[in-house]
């Protein structure tokens, strides 16, 4: 009996207890309400950021007011851009017919008397002045800013007079001639290269990459690059003549290949040298991987000089060669 008794103790005691019974139940329970609890918390936090969002986005009728408002004031010597950078299609939709190629494809301010800025979410243009601006006025939720610069010191932009130019290079022992025309034209892009005007000079018909004129190029950074297209034949000489050219006391270049092919980091250099009355003034050597590369020299104000812009490299392949280029009044930058 006194055995019997015991193991019946030792049963007893080793049953669980009514609430041990119901532990595994209430941990389940704790669980199940801490994940619907998780769900309902994540379901508000999405809901407060969809909220918060759009009550940040400017709606349709902003853009178009300060759109219309820039549209009313611009002036001649005036350029547009969208704060930040990514919002810059939904500025050309209200403004594209007023943004010229010079514009759209700047390289800096300098030919340029005053800076708007359709803005939004606090954003500040990278290319504008470090002050505040000269005038600021909102358009619901889109800002429009402006910075006066000052008269332009640009004198003669290269880009513009290109149809006035001489095109020729050096080949098998003789100067060959290129032609001006106008032509078939193609809107280049995605792997087939910068646009071709209708517009430019030919110099070979079998190479139909060998051309000259002035166009837009996707830089390094994709940027819009207007610019004097200027593909290198190769080690010789490949010039562009300006007559004429009114000199101040500088001259600043830039210079960059079309993105696809600068990207590649494979290809030799590009040397470009800037020449004035058969007189080298100022040179470059272009590196893929270098981007939209500026080049500065001082130049002698009050004459008017034949400036050649000329271009080598030991290959043809993919030197898809484009530069802009202002002769400039003062020595240093305005500081408006």
């Amino acid at each position: 009996m006194a055995l019997e008794s015991s193991e019946e103790q030792l049963r007893d005691s080793a049953a669980p207890t009514p609430l041990e019974a119901h532990a595994p139940r209430r941990v389940k329970t704790v669980f199940g309400l801490m994940s619907w609890s998780l769900v309902v918390l994540v379901a508000l936090v999405e809901l407060v950021g969809h909220f918060t969002i759009q009550s940040r986005v400017p709606t349709d009728a902003d853009w178009a007011t300060a759109g219309q408002f820039v549209r009313t004031n611009l002036e001649p010597r005036d350029t547009i851009v969208a704060a930040p950078g990514w919002a810059d299609p939904l500025l050309r939709r209200e403004l594209g017919d007023v943004i010229s190629l010079d514009m759209a494809g700047m390289s800096d301010l300098a030919p340029f008397d005053r800076l708007w800025a359709l803005s939004i979410r606090g954003h500040l243009p990278e290319v504008a002045p470090a002050r505040a601006p000269d005038f600021e006025q909102r358009f619901g939720r889109v800002r429009v800013l402006r910075w006066d610069l000052g008269p332009s010191r640009v004198l003669y932009n290269f880009v513009d007079h290109v149809s006035e130019a001489r095109v020729d290079f050096d080949e098998g022992g003789r100067t060959r001639s290129c032609r001006k025309t106008h032509g078939r034209s193609s809107p280049g892009g995605l792997s087939a290269g910068p646009s071709v005007p209708h517009d430019r000079f030919v110099c070979d018909p079998q190479r139909p990459w060998l051309w000259v004129g002035a166009t837009v190029v996707e830089d390094l950074s994709l940027a819009p690059r207007h610019c004097v297209y200027e593909h290198p034949i190769g080690p010789t000489p490949f010039r562009v003549t300006f007559p004429n050219v009114p000199l101040g006391e500088r001259l600043v270049l830039y210079a960059g290949l079309y993105s696809e092919h600068e990207r590649m980091q494979v290809w030799p250099d590009i040397r470009l040298r800037v020449l004035a009355d058969g007189r080298e003034i100022a040179a470059m050597n272009h590196k893929d991987g270098e981007g939209w590369k500026r080049l500065e020299a001082l130049t002698t104000a009050g004459r008017a000089s034949e400036l050649t812009v000329e271009v080598t490299s030991a290959v043809q392949h993919y030197r898809t060669f484009c530069w802009s280029a202002t002769t400039r009044l003062g020595v240093e930058e305005r500081t408006p």
